[in-house]
């Protein structure tokens, strides 16, 4: 239409339409040049992400990986401990190794780094595995039929053999039931196994685990020690029902529910199933004890 002006008219369209050698190389030119560039910054964005993991892997070799136990691959509560091993602490570390190996699968040329991370992470969880699996028959299976605190697994052991802290002297008054530990514990492992580590080997283990899972599905009604590691506040040495175990179990039976230890390769027969009431119990429970941690200790929501 007369008065109407495309776009491609005017000065635009006898810059389109013009194709001589001159315009062609410079329209190539500035491709060339914004490929280069957008080239450039991944090369730039992909040298630091690379100078910032072997920064973090420097750390993990310095403050974690030089303290593993090259026997049971648990790890010291304290750096400067020699023979006790912390259950807990030993998760944590290896849950931070897990997250550095990770990280490093996303490089191209990681340069051994993310096999050792993984491998590291991997003894310490089948470190753990083989200290409760020397108490199954004496504590896991007693614990199945009376769930008391002297049949609890063990939450410390000792560092290079793996065996329970007998002759520790504080070994009696110490609380081992600690029921967010266990889930703890199931939780990582099935991540673990799903980013593509191998932690299970046998069907004795998958039974095992199995044990772990009906262990810490009474969690509603098993008073423990905690988080704390000390029962009630008053430090008396008393368990109580606590809202983050109770929650802690709930979280590792939704994960662990389906999950084939084997992984990829594995078969029917190497599913751990949960018991569906056993988790809804644990969820009403939870929702109804919460804001409170316990019946002694209060939300800091609370105060």
């Amino acid at each position: 239409m007369k008065g109407e002006q495309s776009l491609l008219e005017g000065p635009n369209r006898s810059f389109r339409e013009n194709s001589t050698p001159a315009v062609i190389q410079y329209r190539s030119r500035l491709a060339s040049l914004t490929e280069y560039d957008v080239e450039q910054v991944k090369i730039a964005n992909y040298a630091d992400t690379v100078k910032q993991l072997d920064a973090y892997y420097g750390q993990v070799k310095r403050q974690i990986l030089n303290h593993q136990s090259s026997t049971t691959g648990l790890f010291p509560q304290m750096t400067e401990e020699k023979e006790i091993a912390s259950i807990r602490d030993s998760i944590y570390c290896a849950v931070a190794i897990w997250s550095l190996y990770q990280a490093y699968k996303r490089i191209d040329d990681d340069r051994g780094k993310a096999y050792e991370l993984g491998q590291s992470a991997v003894k310490c969880m089948r470190g753990i595995l083989f200290c409760w699996m020397r108490q199954a028959e004496e504590k896991l299976e007693k614990y199945k039929m009376n769930q008391c605190p002297e049949h609890a697994l063990h939450s410390r052991f000792h560092l290079e053999t793996g065996q329970p802290l007998e002759e520790d002297p504080e070994c009696d008054n110490y609380g081992h039931l600690q029921l967010d530990v266990v889930s703890l514990y199931l939780l990582f492992l099935v991540q673990m196994i799903m980013s593509g580590l191998q932690i299970i080997y046998t069907m004795d283990e998958v039974n095992f685990v199995q044990n772990l899972v009906y262990y810490v599905e009474r969690a509603y009604r098993t008073p423990d020690f905690g988080m704390w590691e000390r029962g009630s506040k008053y430090n008396d040495n008393t368990p109580e029902i606590h809202a983050s175990s109770i929650g802690m179990a709930k979280s590792a039976l939704e994960a662990i529910n389906g999950c084939n230890l084997f992984g990829d390769k594995g078969a029917s027969w190497s599913v751990v199933y949960v018991d569906i009431d056993a988790h809804s119990r644990n969820r009403s429970i939870f929702e109804t004890l919460l804001p409170r941690e316990s019946s002694s200790k209060v939300s800091c929501f609370l105060r």
